[in-house]
């Protein structure tokens, strides 16, 4: 049995972590199936979006410690090393050129956290959770989690999740803007599946560009931020995206970007 499925969706990659046994934790495996799902979607023409769950009643519990315990042994080259699995998995998503959207059901705990906020779009169904718990087993938390979120929360509420290792409940991350949508219970993939059906009919290379901006967006001074979009602009009118955009407004008709794909 894989530990990733992939099943497509009308033009949406449903990938689920498939290990529900360990509540889809990252056993060994899981990051080189895991990326060549995100690339399968990035070649295939015909997937404009992706969405990301867990089976079972919950997301994904990070890090295997049965594989963490192994690692008080290595030296700190063979760590690195081991880390440097999970980062490629983080960074398959920063980098994807498509939307990724996180369905969340029961809750993400570690490294689940990173790959979740990674997302460019999270949807957690009522009652789940986020947690940073590094802390309780004398670790500190990798993947990118913290950059995530900070950029999503008060630094405060992030001392709070990183430092104390407690549970940050959806409907709290909802009330502050960390999510997008927040579902009812068992309906957070489906809700995820619904909110990609926007991307089908919306230009493909227009979304990439945007991805980009709000990557750069927080941590881009003003004039940094400010060249990047006129650069992207400039690219942007010289598109067939753009020319069939405005020629469809101008026309009062719905633009066609399927045909341009």
């Amino acid at each position: 049995m894989s530990i990733i499925e992939n099943t497509i969706i009308e033009n949406t990659l449903l990938i689920t972590l498939n290990n529900p046994e360990k509540r889809n934790s990252m056993i060994p495996g899981f990051h080189d199936e895991f990326k060549s799902s995100i690339k399968m979607a990035e070649e295939n023409r015909d997937i404009f979006s992706i969405v990301i769950t867990g089976a079972g009643n919950f997301f994904c519990a990070g890090g295997d410690l049965n594989s963490l315990k192994t690692r008080r042994d290595m030296s700190e080259e063979e760590r690195y090393l081991t880390l440097k699995q999970l980062n490629g998995t983080i960074q398959s998503i920063y980098n994807c050129s498509k939307p990724v959207v996180a369905a969340i059901e029961g809750g993400a705990a570690g490294a689940g956290v990173s790959l979740a906020m990674v997302c460019d779009m999270i949807v957690m169904s009522e009652h789940t959770f986020l947690s940073l718990a590094y802390v309780k087993i004398g670790v500190t938390p990798d993947g990118g989690a913290t950059k995530f979120l900070s950029e999503a929360m008060p630094r405060q509420l992030l001392s709070e999740m990183a430092m104390m290792g407690g549970k940050i409940a959806s409907s709290r991350l909802f009330q502050i803007g960390a999510i997008n949508v927040l579902s009812q219970k068992g309906k957070a993939k489906e809700d995820a599946l619904e909110l990609c059906k926007n991307f089908a009919d919306l230009p493909k290379n227009s979304i990439s560009r945007i991805k980009k901006l709000t990557r750069t967006a927080y941590e881009n001074t003003f004039d940094e931020q400010l060249q990047s979009e006129t650069d992207f602009m400039v690219k942007s009118q010289g598109d067939k995206e753009s020319i069939e955009g405005i020629d469809a407004f101008l026309e009062k008709r719905k633009a066609d970007y399927k045909k341009l794909r």
